[in-house]
């Protein structure tokens, strides 16, 4: 049985001239990542509306939050076992 990676979501909403800062970072580093937007779910509003974009693991319990940078980036995903380099 192959296991699978967890489940990568940028957390964003359209018109989100950061959420498009942390798309370019994400891609310059070949991360695959979901795109989440946080309209269609009024949860994610409550919970990530005045922070996207949110970088999250799904189920896990700790997110990163703008402002992130590419070394972030990496331990954020080191932490879940996760190498940007695979």
């Amino acid at each position: 049985m192959v296991e699978q990676a967890p489940f990568l979501a940028l957390l964003s909403t359209d018109g989100c001239h950061l959420c498009e800062d942390a798309k370019r970072l994400l891609n310059d580093l070949q991360i695959t990542f979901e795109l989440v937007d946080i309209i269609d779910d009024e949860e994610l509003i409550a919970a990530y509306g005045d922070k996207i974009p949110v970088l999250m693991f799904e189920g896990a319990q700790q997110a990163l939050f703008w402002p992130f940078n590419n070394e972030q980036i990496e331990q954020y995903l080191s932490f879940y076992g996760i190498s940007s380099t695979q």
